[in-house]
Parts: structure tokens; C-alpha cells; sequence
């Protein structure tokens, strides 16, 4: 299928699609250390700021994919760039699972973090080339597929965990099955590069805040930090927080990708529904789940308020990125967008995390979560100064 084919009606998988899915998969595989940062504390000893630096190495690789990827994609092109984002994911993993010490750890957490940083480089603007006018359907369904990976990685890793097994050949089996099918499904595909005759091919910080650009840029900080910080410490927190066993806890968790899930597989739906309300309600639920998980007595209702942050947060990123290249592609290519969007996340992808595992050990992870209502809230507020998604 071409990209004016898939312009067409609607938005349609076809194999490069799925084969896109199917690379965020990986990208899932690089990043899902939440889901046993509890045990990794346990076994450890880790603090809170170590912790975090788990789950934020994926933004530290955004910050060096977002300034120089717009090079290594014109020189490379995006089918080799993605190629060495799945081999630095699967290195990264494999030394994430074997490693015995948490420098170690953290050493496969900085490659599979970078690996995905490439994927987030190049994954935006080649969907929006290939689905043109239908990319928000696009963004979702590709971002929302893998949200079952990460469903599978909470419920089976917890159910070992429960039994008393060991998570990380569970962990590395899984991460070389999805290589696996990506490498059967991919190898044939063609993944075309941008067409960047037309327009400045030097990369600079400086166009990102002429303000049109930044105040469309904005909201992909923002609702990064609110979905992806809970995503992170979900389990801990549960754990912790909610008395959860260390498996259970783990099972849990699942709830947040479930909700998520489901709501980026009918995101065509939620906006027919909402309309240009559908960002601020998003923030909003966000906020109230994370509140919830907070005051909630007990732990089935911190469960109800996490589910609550999936739901809110699902629409965030997909809605957000759409909205930035809809108000800001006339300015500027694809390739260049790509990197912009990768900018934001490593924003909100390092600061999120990090923030709360720095008030983790000021005030308790309890009170540190209410960060992410007071996120949403400012997010609602910054949503006045930018024109809301189609």
C-alpha cells in the first residue's frame, strides 16, 4: 500500500504497519523495566533516584536521538536507524536481564533506551508520510498494539514472580520472540525514506522555540510526563504503597496497560465523541486517577485510580504528536518534526520519573505521586495557549 492508497478512506494496516507495531513491540521490550523495578530495589538495594534512572534512560537516549537524529536519518535512512534500534534493544535487554549489579542493569536500560530513542526519531514521520491525513488513527493503533505486550509482560512476569520463579528468562524470552516475528514480517518490507529535497536539511534548536512550533510542542511534554511517570513506578508504588505482594503488584499493573490499551484502539470513537475537548478531559482523568491512587484506603481503589491514569492517559501522546505535526508541518519536514517530538519526550521521559523518585526519598512515593495531578492541571491550563486536535 503507498501512502496516497492509504489516504484514501480510512486508516488501514498493511504490512509495513504492522511491521511498525511490531518494532514498537521491541521498543516496549526496551523500556518495560517498571514492571520489576520492585524487585531490582529488593535485590539491590537501589534508592529512589537509581530507580528511576532505570526508567529514565529511554528519555536520556531521546535527548541524543532528538539533536542529532535528523543527521543519522539522512545519512543511514530510516530502514538501517530502525534495524540498529532493534539490535541495540535486544543487547540492552539481554544485559538489562542477565546483569547481577545494578550498574549493569542500568548499562542495558542506556542501550535499549537509545535503541528506542531511534525508534521515536524515525516512527512519527514515517506515519504520518505513509497514513497522511489519518495519521492520529495511525499513531494510536500503532502506539495501542503493543499496549497488549505490555499487558503480557505484567501479567506473566507477575504470575512468576507469585510462584516464586525467576522474571528474567520470562523477560529475554519474550523480548527474542517478538525480534523473532518482527524479522519475518519485516525483512521484505519496504520502509521508504522522507523526501527532504525541499527544505533546509540543517537541524537547529532554535526553530523549536519560534513560538508557533514551541506552543504545539508543549503538550507532548506535558502529557509524556503524566502518562509515562505513572507507567514507571506503577509497580512499586502498588507494592509499596498499596501492601501488594511483589508479583501481584506486578499483575496489577496490568490494569494501566489494559485501560490504555483500549482507549488508543478506539480513539476514532473518543474523538467523534469529545471532539476538541478530548485532550483537556484526558489531562483531567490523568490527574484524578493519580489522585486516586494517593488517597485511595485501599488497594483495589489505588488499582481503580491507576486504571483511571491509563485511561486519561492513553489519548496524550498519540493526540499530542498529531497535534504538533497538524499545526507545525507546514513549517517544517517530517524527519525534522520526528526529532522535535523526540525532544519532547525525552523532556518529560527524564524529568517524570527522576521527579518522583527524588520526592520518593524527600516525602515517601505516596505523597510523591501527587505530582502528576498538579501536571495535569497545569497541562489543562496550557492547553488555552495551544488550538486543540481535529
Amino acid at each position: 500500500m503507498t501512502a496516497d492508497s492509504a489516504r484514501r478512506d480510512s486508516f488501514r494496516w498493511d504490512r509495513l504497519t504492522v511491521t511498525l507495531a511490531l518494532v514498537y513491540c521491541m521498543l516496549i521490550c526496551g523500556f518495560s523495566v517498571g514492571v520489576v523495578l520492585g524487585e531490582l530495589r529488593a535485590e539491590f538495594g537501589i534508592n529512589g533516584v537509581v530507580s528511576a534512572l532505570h526508567g529514565s534512560t529511554f528519555g536520556m537516549g531521546l535527548v541524543v536521538a532528538g539533536l542529532a537524529g535528523v543527521r543519522i536519518v539522512d545519512r543511514l535512512g530510516r530502514r538501517r536507524v530502525l534495524e540498529a534500534s532493534v539490535l541495540l534493544e535486544l543487547v540492552g535487554v539481554t544485559l538489562f536481564v542477565t546483569g547481577r549489579s545494578w550498574p549493569i542493569t542500568l548499562g542495558g536500560t542506556v542501550l535499549a533506551g537509545l535503541g528506542a530513542a531511534l525508534v521515536v526519531v524515525v516512527m512519527p514521520g514515517l506515519i504520518s508520510d505513509h497514513h497522511g491525513e489519518h495519521r492520529a488513527a495511525a499513531f494510536a493503533a500503532v502506539n495501542g498494539a503493543p499496549g497488549v505486550l505490555g499487558i503480557t509482560f505484567g501479567v506473566l512476569i507477575g504470575a512468576v514472580i507469585e510462584a516464586g520463579g525467576s522474571w528474567r528468562p520470562v523477560y529475554l524470552g519474550i523480548t527474542l520472540t517478538i525480534a523473532v516475528v518482527l524479522v519475518v514480517v519485516g525483512i521484505q518490507v519496504k520502509v521508504p525514506d522522507a523526501d527532504r529535497s525541499l527544505v533546509d536539511r540543517s537541524f537547529s534548536l532554535r526553530g523549536l522555540f519560534h513560538r508557533p512550533v514551541f506552543v504545539a510542542w508543549w503538550p507532548i511534554v506535558n502529557g509524556t510526563v503524566c502518562e509515562y511517570t505513572v507507567a514507571v513506578w506503577s509497580v512499586p508504588f502498588l507494592h509499596e504503597v498499596g501492601g501488594a505482594a511483589s508479583g501481584t503488584a506486578a499483575m496489577l499493573a496490568a490494569s494501566f496497560g489494559v485501560m490504555m490499551t483500549a482507549v488508543r484502539l478506539n480513539i476514532g470513537r473518543l474523538l467523534r465523541l469529545l471532539g476538541a475537548r478530548t485532550l483537556a478531559a484526558s489531562f483531567a482523568v490523568t490527574g484524578l486517577g493519580a489522585a486516586l491512587m494517593c488517597i485511595g484506603p485501599s488497594l483495589w481503589l489505588r488499582v481503580v485510580g491507576l486504571g483511571l491514569v491509563g485511561l486519561g492517559g492513553g489519548p496524550l501522546y498519540p493526540l499530542t504528536v498529531d497535534h504538533f505535526y497538524g499545526r507545525a508541518e507546514h513549517r517544517l519536514d517530517s524527519v525534522t518534526l520526528s526529532a522535535y517530538s523526540a525532544l519532547g519526550s525525552s523532556a518529560a521521559i527524564i524529568g517524570g520519573p527522576l521527579t518522583i523518585g527524588v520526592l520518593s526519598d524527600l516525602i515517601g512515593l505516596r505523597w510523591a505521586i501527587l505530582a502528576i495531578p498538579a501536571l495535569a492541571v497545569l497541562g489543562i491550563v496550557t492547553l488555552r495557549a495551544s488550538a486543540t486536535p481535529r
